[in-house]
């Protein structure tokens, strides 16, 4: 660990809701898992979803934890839980926006940027598309980061097996199918414009981390179907693995994407992903997406994150400090 991680050394508090009893989302949980390398103390409050009365309710509950509790930066992800972190009195706050909100209702989008230009003292963002849609000044842009220690490549044939898949080209679509966003009408018509008995399309969510990359490796390419998203994570990990993609153009997909020989944005129509997919599994060919998606790494994401909080930690007590 470089001297300059050590400047912040305070405790954490992530504010969150619970996909699950008890668990934010893996996105949310692979960033503390980042942090913690480095030394940071991070704790959880996870919000109870429960409607407009839920999160009201969600206020006074975390409004008594903060009085109970004391944390030098209190860090919340999605823009209503940040909503609820503001009107519980949390100091030192640093919000993630993560693209729903952003994207989403434009009731949530004018709520984050009424917010983010009031009463967030750190608005980070997960993509530029983002940020010029939220159209607030001071947001910064940090993509989520990917441990590449976990993500990485494995020979295909050897992770075909640890996953029991069959013979036929597998187009590996990594998302929740109950989640209208995704979009799986789209990858389920542009699966039917595949040959079946050559080409198998493999639905996937709620997998734990660290089995990813067996899924990612199995694959000759991933499918990305989305009809908007802040910086999805699926790509990233892919890259890492040295595994192709083809997506629609949303988030940030198209600024990696461009820079790797062998993955391809196409319109959001099943005939053009069928096409690209063709082509992809045609050339057979693994890409060199990590040499690209390096600057993502976890630990350097951690860095840049710990430096926003050193500097809103240390603006509230009036001394200014940097992490490099």
């Amino acid at each position: 660990m470089d001297v300059a991680a050590n400047l912040f050394t305070g405790r954490v508090l992530f504010v969150c809701s619970a996909v699950r009893k008890g668990r934010c989302t893996e996105v949310v949980a692979e960033q503390s898992r980042g942090l913690k390398k480095r030394g940071v103390r991070v704790s959880f409050f996870q919000l109870e979803k429960g409607g407009f009365a839920g999160y009201v309710k969600e206020i006074f509950r975390l409004r008594r934890f903060l009085k109970q509790h004391e944390f030098e930066v209190i860090h919340a992800h999605y823009g209503l839980s940040a909503v609820v972190a503001s009107l519980a009195g949390a100091r030192s706050l640093v919000v993630s926006l993560m693209g729903s909100d952003v994207f989403g209702p434009l009731w949530l989008l004018w709520l984050g940027r009424f917010f983010s230009a009031f009463f967030w003292p750190c608005v980070i963002v997960k993509s530029q598309q983002m940020a010029n849609r939220l159209g607030v000044r001071s947001v910064k842009v940090i993509p989520n980061g990917v441990d590449l220690t976990i993500f990485r490549e494995i020979p295909r044939e050897e992770a075909r097996i640890k996953m029991g898949c069959s013979c036929r080209k597998v187009v590996l679509w990594p998302a929740n199918p109950d989640r209208e966003v995704k979009n799986v009408k789209l990858a389920l018509d542009t699966s039917k414009l595949l040959v079946p008995e050559q080409v198998e399309l493999k639905i996937i969510y709620d997998v734990p981390t660290r089995q990813m990359p067996w899924f990612y490796n199995s694959a000759e390419v991933v499918l990305v179907t989305s009809r908007w998203e802040g910086s999805p994570n699926v790509v990233k990990e892919a890259l890492a693995c040295n595994v192709p993609v083809v997506s629609t153009p949303v988030g940030d997909v198209e600024m990696w994407l461009q820079q790797v020989d062998g993955c391809e944005v196409v319109a959001p129509e099943a005939h053009e992903l069928a096409d690209a997919i063709r082509r992809v599994i045609g050339r057979g060919k693994r890409i060199n997406g990590r040499a690209v998606i390096g600057q993502l790494d976890i630990d350097r994401i951690s860095a840049r994150l710990m430096n926003e909080y050193l500097a809103v930690s240390l603006t509230t007590h009036g001394r200014t400090a940097k992490i490099r």
